[in-house]
């Protein structure tokens, strides 16, 4: 059985990429019998569900031509 500190290496592994069948399946068995550590898997689904929203709300926004003409002026005066 894996150890938490193993689980938490994983789980955020498991984010960002999809773990061998094996893993997977030994994160899961630990998450059933370790609340302190399936708390701390949703904490990391959640905040990566918050961020990937925002980087979407982000890319989004755009500044209206004047807006970008007066940031670029103001940044050629300053040198």
């Amino acid at each position: 059985m894996l150890k938490c500190k193993q689980i938490i290496d994983l789980a955020s592994n498991s984010l960002d990429t999809e773990l061998p069948w094996r893993m997977r399946w030994q994160m899961k068995l630990h998450l059933l019998m370790c609340k302190t550590c399936s708390r701390y898997f949703k904490q990391l689904q959640f905040l990566q569900k918050i961020t990937d929203g925002l980087h979407n709300h982000c890319q989004s926004i755009s500044l209206s031509a004047p807006a970008r003409k007066r940031i670029s002026d103001r940044i050629k005066g300053d040198r």
